[in-house]
């Protein structure tokens, strides 16, 4: 075997070490960071007592975090889409969105790491249309999104002629 011969295998072997330490790097890396899932875990209607008027939905979300970090949850907000022929809008719903510089007056809720937690998410209005869809987002303190799935009506546990 020539001299140059050993080079090239000395150096295929080499790369094929350092192409390993990077995949092994990138999975680290996706396991460690902070992977939120957002769950409608169950839901029900809301009527205070006081207020006989502002009967409402009550969605219980659970927020599921496959991450090795715990993250912070910045905002939550529920997105209203109506259905039209030409494109798809959103409408923010006007609920209790929680906020992190206090205007809901909560606490930011924490996602534990490979863990999870439950958050209660009341929406007063009753005007929800049955053709509407609904979609929670989750703005993390991390800067990403973690939305649901698209949620038609009848998956919210309510009858269509409420």
């Amino acid at each position: 075997m020539s001299l140059a011969a050993i080079a090239i295998v000395v150096a295929s072997v080499s790369a094929l070490f350092t192409g390993a330490n990077m995949l092994v790097s990138y999975r680290t890396f996706k396991r460690v960071r902070p992977n939120v899932k957002v769950r409608l875990w169950r839901t029900g209607a809301q009527v205070s007592e006081h207020e006989p008027d502002s009967a409402g939905y009550l969605f219980i979300l659970r927020l599921l975090n496959n991450g090795a970090t715990p993250v912070t949850v910045e905002r939550i907000e529920l997105c209203r889409y109506e259905a039209s022929w030409s494109r798809r809008r959103f409408h923010l719903v006007k609920g209790t969105r929680f906020d992190a510089n206090g205007k809901s007056g909560k606490e930011p809720p924490v996602v534990p790491a490979l863990d999870g937690t439950t958050y209660r998410f009341s929406v007063r209005q009753r005007s929800l249309d049955p053709k509407d869809h609904l979609r929670f987002r989750v703005l993390l303190s991390n800067g990403r999104t973690a939305t649901s799935r698209l949620l038609p009506f009848n998956s919210w546990g309510f009858d269509s002629d409420e």
